[in-house]
């Protein structure tokens, strides 16, 4: 009974947190004219807020030490090789795709925007990647995960990652981010190494940028707030 009732709760919270949140972001735009009140939620700060509350869950029950932030030992040259193998194909791909498909957009953001982009290469691995890192892979991993078939792990925590970028309304980020929650959380499963699948997760994401389909992944409230900077 206990098991059965934990399981339940897990799945409660699960539902709440990875699909019910995404849900409010995306849905937030369209209660507000609805209604006529105002509800502004910008990305950034609803994630930030909700890492920084997994973080300390983890760290005060003890699912994650403080040292397993930063560990990297885990990581083998087979795992390194396997990483940059792939991303050199991917970026190979995406740069050919975005080439035929919107040409106009290639290197688009580092020449006319400069400033915005180098701002966006510091704080997206800093900011986004690593409280993505805390929430989709750590705490999904040690938490949930065990509520799903083995074989379903992976492909659930891809799913709800890329759920976590409806906010963003369009196909192109709802895709990428399947294959890459996928990617990044077989990596952090692999080695154990949360800072290991963040790098994996910041190369991908400062090369989408950089390249021009970044795009897709700024939510207005965000690029508003970076570009007052």
């Amino acid at each position: 009974m206990i098991r059965t009732c934990g399981r339940i709760r897990r799945t409660a919270e699960f539902a709440l947190l990875y699909l019910g949140v995404p849900a409010l972001l995306r849905l937030a735009p369209e209660i507000a004219r609805g209604t006529g009140v105002k509800l502004s939620l910008p990305v950034a700060p609803v994630l930030v807020l909700m890492a920084a509350v997994v973080l300390l869950f983890m760290l005060r029950t003890r699912l994650l030490r403080a040292d397993d932030l930063g560990a990297i030992s885990g990581a083998t040259r087979r795992d390194w090789a396997i990483m940059l193998g792939r991303f050199v194909c991917f970026a190979a791909a995406l740069s050919a795709a975005l080439h035929l498909y919107k040409p106009e957009a290639l290197l688009k953001f580092p020449r006319e925007r400069a400033g915005l982009w180098a701002l966006v290469m510091l704080l997206y691995p800093l900011v986004s990647v690593t409280s993505q890192g805390i929430i989709y892979r750590a705490f999904y991993s040690l938490r949930y995960a065990p509520v799903f078939p083995a074989a379903l792990q992976t492909l659930v925590g891809a799913a709800v990652f890329s759920f976590a970028h409806l906010a963003f309304a369009n196909a192109f980020a709802l895709a990428f981010t399947f294959v890459g929650g996928i990617f990044f959380l077989s990596s952090y499963r692999r080695t154990g190494s949360l800072l290991f699948s963040n790098l994996e997760h910041a190369l991908y994401g400062d090369f989408l940028f950089t390249i021009g389909w970044g795009e897709y992944f700024f939510h207005a409230g965000t690029l508003r707030m970076l570009s007052q900077q």
